[in-house]
């Protein structure tokens, strides 16, 4: 009969540290989000599209769209009030 290098005891907790959920905002080009962010609403008020916007500042077009979608949304909200 082999051994198995397995034990079939209880599971080791893979952290003991407090997490955060998902990855880092990212930046792209800049070195804080918040100038990244000003960079695309310029960019985005300027007529440029998405895709456009987000070669210029080296992040994804999903993201880019992203902020614009938050930026409208914040808009929006403080319209209504």
């Amino acid at each position: 009969m082999t051994e198995t290098i397995y034990t079939t005891g209880e599971r080791h907790p893979q952290s003991t540290k407090p997490m955060r959920k998902g990855r880092p905002l990212s930046s792209g080009k800049y070195a804080i989000r918040a100038e990244l962010e000003e960079v695309v609403l310029d960019r985005h008020n300027r007529g440029y599209g998405y895709k456009r916007i987000s070669r210029i500042v080296g992040v994804s077009d999903v993201t880019v769209a992203n902020i614009i979608k938050r930026w409208e949304e914040r808009r929006d909200g403080t319209k209504d009030n």
